[in-house]
């Protein structure tokens, strides 16, 4: 379900969050992308992951390339984005909870940083984008596995 034109401010001390999560978002089509190219082309995949890279450039663009630590608060149209949003910040959620457990388990006292505004965030977006609490799948997900198996075409 997408929501028609729900407006969500990104906190300036979460914003790096999001961008780590578009900026892998991108990544991660670009591969599926130069999989595509390299082998005969399948127009529906193709044209999926050019979709999704053409919505995180713009996502991007939104939220802005600048890594200065004191970045201003960024409004979103959450409408206009909702499941790359959740995706993004739950991605960097997840890993800064790993990061913080790695941490715990060699017994060494990390801070928490944002972490629990991070995961206040997510559940907000999750209930604005009515998304169940965890997500399917991954960037690359099972798509990308198949096509590295998929035979290679000569053009």
């Amino acid at each position: 379900m997408k929501p028609r034109s729900a407006n969500v401010t990104i906190p300036g001390n979460l914003v790096s969050f999001l961008r780590s999560g578009v900026k892998r978002e991108l990544a991660a089509n670009v591969e599926l992308l130069a999989i595509e190219l390299d082998a005969t082309i399948d127009p529906a995949p193709y044209y999926v992951a050019l979709a999704r890279f053409d919505a995180a450039r713009t996502l991007f663009d939104a939220i802005g390339v600048s890594d200065d630590p004191a970045q201003p608060d960024v409004a979103l149209d959450l409408g206009r984005w909702p499941q790359l949003v959740l995706a993004a910040l739950e991605s960097q959620h997840q890993a800064e909870l790993i990061r913080l457990e790695q941490a715990h388990a060699g017994e060494f006292d990390v801070p928490t940083r944002d972490v629990p505004a991070l995961g206040r965030l997510v559940a907000e977006i999750r209930k604005q984008v009515a998304a169940p609490p965890e997500r399917a799948t991954s960037f690359l997900g099972e798509d990308l596995a198949r096509r590295i198996r998929r035979p290679r075409g000569d053009g």
